[in-house]
C-alpha cells in the first residue's frame, strides 16, 4: 500500500512538472526577427569536429548560404584521422574570416574550449559538425541577442525524421527534451541546453570558465548554463523556426546509449536543485513503472495498475507534446508518443546502468 501511495505522489508531482513546462512554453513569444543592416556585435561560430568528412561539406555549404555572413568561423579539428582537415581547408576560401585549428588536447570539450579562447567575437555561437542550420540561423540569433542582451541563448534543435521506428522514437524523445528545456527556461528555471545550437557571450563564458568541470569530458553546455544561472545571468530560449538546426539520430542502439550515458554521467556534478529535482522525479516514476510491471508477474492485478499509470503519464505527455508540436511539426505524433511511452522506462533504466559502469572508451 505504501508503494501505491508513493506512485500516486510521483504521478501528481510529474503532472505538475509538465504543467509548469507547458506554461513556460506558452510564455515564450515567437521571435520576429527585424533585419539590422550592420549590427555592431562581432560574431564567432565555433565548431569542434572529429572524423566528420561525410558531414562537413553539408554544414559548410549551409554556413556559406547564411543570410547574415559577417561572422568569424573557427573549426577545431579534434585529431581526425580521415579527410576532415583537407575538406575544411579546401572550403575556407568561401568565407571572408575563417580558420581551422588543430586541437592541442583530445576530446570535444577541449576542442570547443580552444576555439572559444581563440574567438574574437563578442557573441559565440556553437553547433555540431553533423548539424545543418536554417538559412536565417545566424541572422535570427544575432537579432535576438541585440533585442534580449541575454548571456546565454538556448536555441532549438530538431532531428531529421526517417522511416526507421528507432529513429522515430529518438526524434520524439529528443524533441521532448528540447521542448521541456525551453518550457523550463520560459518559466524562469532553465535546466537544459544543447551545444548543437546555443549562443553565449564570451564575457559570460570567461566568467564561468572555472565552473565547466574540465575533468568531465561531457557537459560543457549544461555546466555553462548552470554557472550563468547561479550568478543570476540572463538565459533565454529563442523560439523561432528560423533559428533551428537539424541533426541526425543515432545510427544504432549502441551509439544511442553511449551518447545518453555520457549525458547521464555528468549529473554527479550537478548542484542545482531544480535540475536535480526534475531528474529524480522522472527517474523515480520510470523505475516505479518497471517495478509495477515486475510485480504483475506474481499478481495479475498489478498489471492493471501498471497500465493505469502508463495511461495517465501518456495522457499528460501527449497534451504537452501536442502543444509544442505546432512549432516542431512532428509526424504521427500520437502513435510515436505511445511507442515511446512503452519503452521509456526501460530506456531510463538502461541509461542509468550504463552511466554507472561506463568505461573510458565511452567518451571516444
Amino acid at each position: 500500500m505504501t508503494f501505491l501511495y508513493i506512485t500516486i505522489f510521483l504521478l501528481f508531482i510529474y503532472i505538475g512538472l509538465i504543467v509548469i513546462f507547458t506554461i513556460g512554453w506558452r510564455k515564450i513569444p515567437i521571435f520576429q526577427s527585424q533585419i539590422i543592416d550592420k549590427p555592431d556585435t562581432k560574431i564567432t561560430i565555433v565548431i569542434a569536429c572529429k572524423n566528420e568528412e561525410k558531414n562537413l561539406p553539408q554544414l559548410l555549404q549551409a554556413l556559406n548560404n547564411q543570410t547574415y555572413n559577417d561572422f568569424e568561423l573557427i573549426i577545431v579539428n579534434d585529431h581526425s584521422i580521415d579527410r576532415t582537415q583537407e575538406i575544411v581547408e579546401s572550403q575556407l576560401s568561401a568565407f571572408h574570416n575563417a580558420k581551422i585549428l588543430k586541437s592541442i588536447d583530445s576530446g570535444k570539450k577541449n576542442a570547443i574550449t580552444q576555439g572559444i579562447q581563440s574567438a574574437s567575437g563578442e557573441l559565440i555561437i556553437t553547433t555540431d559538425a553533423d548539424c545543418i542550420p536554417e538559412p536565417e540561423w545566424v541572422e535570427t540569433i544575432v537579432n535576438f541577442y541585440i533585442d534580449s542582451q541575454a548571456d546565454l541563448i538556448i536555441c532549438p534543435v530538431k532531428m531529421f525524421e526517417t522511416d526507421s521506428l528507432f529513429s522515430k522514437i529518438q526524434t520524439l524523445e529528443f524533441t521532448s527534451l528540447i521542448a521541456s528545456g525551453a518550457g523550463a527556461a520560459g518559466i524562469g528555471m532553465p535546466i537544459m541546453c544543447n551545444a548543437a545550437n546555443m549562443a553565449f557571450t564570451k564575457k559570460a563564458w570567461l566568467e564561468s570558465k572555472n565552473d565547466l568541470h574540465n575533468e568531465e569530458p561531457s557537459g560543457d553546455d549544461v555546466f555553462l548554463l548552470l554557472s550563468i544561472k547561479k550568478r543570476k545571468g540572463s538565459i533565454k530560449f529563442l523560439k523561432s523556426q528560423k533559428a533551428l538546426v537539424y541533426t541526425n539520430s543515432s545510427p544504432s542502439i549502441k551509439a544511442f546509449f553511449k551518447q545518453r550515458s555520457r549525458w547521464a554521467g555528468k549529473s554527479k556534478f550537478y548542484t542545482d536543485g531544480q535540475i536535480i529535482s526534475v531528474g529524480l522525479i522522472i527517474t523515480a516514476l520510470s523505475l516505479t513503472q518497471i517495478l509495477w510491471l515486475a510485480l504483475s508477474l506474481f499478481n495479475i492485478h498489478f498489471l492493471l495498475l501498471y497500465f493505469l499509470i502508463l495511461i495517465i503519464k501518456f495522457g499528460t505527455d501527449i497534451l504537452f507534446l501536442d502543444e509544442v508540436n505546432t512549432f516542431f511539426k512532428l509526424k504521427n505524433l500520437f502513435k510515436n508518443a505511445l511507442l515511446t511511452s512503452l519503452v521509456y522506462p526501460l530506456y531510463i533504466l538502461t541509461t542509468l546502468i550504463k552511466a554507472f559502469i561506463r568505461t573510458e572508451t565511452d567518451w571516444n
